[in-house]
């Protein structure tokens, strides 16, 4: 039986895309979801999160959205004058691209300090830790990726013996299915215009193709603090569309495809 893992990514961004990524699991069909640990609506999305069952909770290492865990002077190249991360935006524009794929970026000069980056990921994850008890399921990016940063989370995922979910899908063989609905600029017209929830049935023939796949989303309610900090603010609408759709989960069924989670599919242990 062909198996499908939802993720949904950036829990605690802000607390709407906290509150549309539970309905999602609750009332959708993810099966993981990734937590900025650095964000002030981590405590309340761990509170909510312990408390569920069949759904891995992994961590999104986050060197670019809100402030950092540790003192701004303790990583002075990771942030602005003012205290915040560096946008990836900001970052783009600062430090010339000369090659990458994606969020995958190759700059003539490596924005992300190893040393400075590195502390910052252990603090995420000991506050994950604190906040839910135990160690996340996996680890996972989140946006801008260089080559430091990508070592450096790569790093931190082998230290704690930890799925690194981009390798899963890089180098390991999980089929990572495309979100068709998404582009690069993505205007908030084109956004709100979006058809997600129309992506099920256009992936349903890979789906079909591979043992198991892997859909990255993101849900979430829209509030005016995710305006303000990701340029993915009303897609997330559609996204929680698309999770939570009766159809989408009807099609699935009636193919004969499985939701479920890395840890029940297996991947983790493959």
């Amino acid at each position: 039986m062909p198996q499908l893992i939802v993720q949904a990514d950036d829990i605690a961004i802000t607390h709407g895309t906290t509150l549309g990524i539970l309905d999602a699991i609750t009332n959708g069909i993810v099966r993981a979801t990734g937590m900025f640990a650095n964000c002030p609506d981590a405590e309340f999305a761990a509170s909510r999160l312990r408390a569920l069952k069949d759904v891995d909770v992994g961590i999104d290492l986050n060197f670019v959205t809100g402030v950092p865990i540790l003192s701004p002077g303790d990583i002075p190249g990771l942030v602005t004058a003012g205290g915040r991360f560096r946008s990836s935006g900001e970052i783009r524009a600062a430090h010339r691209v000369i090659g990458g794929d994606a969020v995958y970026a190759e700059f003539d000069v490596d924005p992300f300090d190893g040393d400075e980056t590195a502390a910052e990921a252990q603090a995420q994850i000991d506050r994950f830790q604190e906040l839910m008890g135990r160690p996340p399921a996996y680890i996972h990016h989140h946006s801008l990726v260089s080559p430091i940063s990508d070592e450096v989370v790569r790093q931190a995922a082998a230290q704690l013996s930890l799925p690194f979910v981009d390798d899963l899908y890089r180098i390991g063989g999980l089929p990572l299915l495309p979100n068709d609905w998404y582009a690069k600029p993505f205007p908030l017209t084109d956004q709100a215009s979006a058809d997600a929830v129309g992506a099920i049935a256009r992936l349903l023939p890979m789906i079909l193709e591979n043992e198991v796949s892997l859909l990255i989303t993101h849900p979430g309610f829209v509030d005016a603090e995710i305006l303000e900090l990701s340029s993915y603010s009303i897609i997330r609408a559609r996204d929680l569309e698309l999770v939570t759709s009766p159809a989408a989960r009807q099609l699935l069924a009636d193919a004969g495809v499985e939701v479920t989670s890395f840890t029940q599919s297996g991947i983790f242990a493959a």
